[in-house]
């Protein structure tokens, strides 16, 4: 015959296919209700007490053969084996009419209408994981053990910002006087890695010249830096970019007799990793949030925005760092303000040397004894605070070169995230995987860990390059 197969076809095809699984699953007790015999006493199926139909299928009859309100189906369900290709596909049918979101239960029921599947939730659940689909639906992103410090951030130096952070944050508009335009205005932080306090500058655009101009402003006044870690801003690239070539523009040979004229080691953290920068990402909320009660919500020119961010910058470094004792006779706690000025800072801030002796050499070497102090203060006091893990403290199984994983990208919904494979892994210090590098068609990314989503383990062994 020819032509398209009919309704009729369709069922009978179907009846001779799940005869045959139930033959090979249940061949005992399908030989006995083909003979007339009983079911054995050891019968999985016995509660279920099953009968053939016309077309040779195992039917459940229960106690519901007389409920007319129900369908056929309903009242002798066919029994379905959990361990069979056939029953597999039927939860697959039901599953996928279910648009992949509908539950175990909400599934079970659906199925329940015409079939009876022996353990049918596990069989259901078993399904559900191997689901591509929903599989990668429910991935999550990978969660690595917490990395170590950097050593940027543990190295004892007697001057601030020797190690710093940079991050932008804005934009704030401001006003320009009557008839003019406003303009936005954003906020440099500079903040030292180890002593952890914040300079603040105002930025008058994000390209690369404002920022280097913020820059020389805070290396006038706070010095200049030996390593600055800042994200994978255009306007850090190309402020990197110019640094790199006034030092290499320089006399080498000048730059190798002054100490003052060294060049400043930039590191950048991956793309889409603010985590990797909490250092600095802390204190722009904190700066925002002191501007903001600065300004509250009137109109601010440039001179105002500028009188802000001087007086979020000494609020944020007279913070305390360690704890505050309640005995009056206990030291006072450990602030910012003490590395830059030697005092806790603040209007009534007392003198933290001895104003009597005005000797210029005497009174810097007695500055030099408290910085001294300070710092031997902060390695008891505040460094040993940074010791433990607050959380990401489960070790788990790192990324690893051919992982296919999917890419989180946070512009696009989940179902769009792009599929790629890990081709690059780059290990920290104690040897764990944070940041990959992925191959998206012919491109190659790279990520941080908690923006891949495994999907399929690569059964070879972890190589760090390819």
């Amino acid at each position: 015959m020819k032509g398209e197969l009919t309704a009729e076809e369709i069922a009978d095809s179907e009846h001779r296919v799940i005869a045959r699984a139930q033959e090979d699953s249940f061949s005992v007790e399908y030989a006995a209700l083909l003979s007339g015999k009983m079911l054995p006493s050891s019968s999985k199926i016995l509660t279920l007490q099953p009968q053939l139909d016309e077309n040779g299928v195992m039917r459940m009859s229960g106690r519901l053969g007389d409920a007319e309100c129900l369908p056929l189906g309903a009242r002798f369900p066919i029994i379905l084996p959990r361990k069979s290709w056939v029953t597999k596909l039927i939860i697959k049918q039901y599953h996928e009419d279910g648009k992949h979101v509908l539950g175990t239960n909400q599934t079970l029921a659906a199925v329940s209408g015409t079939y009876w599947i022996i353990s049918g939730r596990e069989a259901i659940r078993e399904w559900e994981k191997e689901c591509a689909k929903c599989h990668r639906d429910k991935a999550r992103p990978a969660c690595p053990l917490m990395a170590p410090l950097p050593k940027m951030r543990l190295q004892k130096s007697l001057r601030a910002f020797s190690q710093t952070g940079v991050d932008y944050a804005g934009p704030f508009i401001t006003v320009q006087g009557r008839g003019k335009a406003r303009q936005k205005r954003y906020l440099c932080l500079f903040t030292c890695l180890t002593s952890r306090a914040v300079h603040l500058e105002m930025a008058y655009s994000l390209d690369t010249s404002a920022f280097l101009n913020a820059f020389y402003r805070m290396v006038n006044r706070r010095g200049l830096p030996q390593e600055v870690i800042s994200d994978n801003g255009t306007n850090f690239v190309g402020a990197v970019k110019e640094l790199k070539e006034l030092f290499r523009n320089l006399d080498q040979d000048a730059v190798q007799r002054s100490l003052a004229n060294r060049g400043v080691k930039w590191h950048y953290n991956p793309p889409y990793s603010p985590h990797f920068g909490g250092v600095f990402e802390t204190m722009i909320k904190s700066a925002k949030r002191a501007i903001f009660a600065i300004l509250g919500n009137g109109d601010v020119t440039d001179e105002e925005l500028e009188t802000a961010f001087t007086g979020a910058e000494a609020l944020i470094n007279s913070r305390p760092l360690t704890y505050q004792l309640t005995h009056p006779q206990d030291v006072i706690p450990l602030t910012p303000n003490h590395f830059l000025h030697g005092q806790i800072g603040g209007i009534f801030a007392p003198e933290s040397v001895d104003t009597t002796d005005y000797h210029p050499r005497k009174r810097w070497r007695r500055i030099q004894e408290l910085m001294r102090h300070f710092w031997k203060r902060w390695m008891k006091e505040w460094l040993p605070s940074l010791n433990p893990r607050r959380k990401w403290r489960t070790p788990s199984r790192d990324l690893c070169a051919n992982d296919v994983v999917l890419v989180i990208s946070p512009d696009t919904p989940r179902g769009q995230w792009p599929l790629g494979r890990i081709v690059k892994t780059y290990p920290g210090r104690d040897g764990h995987v944070r940041v990959v590098g992925v191959r998206i068609g012919q491109s190659v990314i790279t990520r941080p860990a908690n923006k891949i989503c495994p999907l399929e383990w690569s059964t070879e062994n972890c190589d760090t390059d390819l």
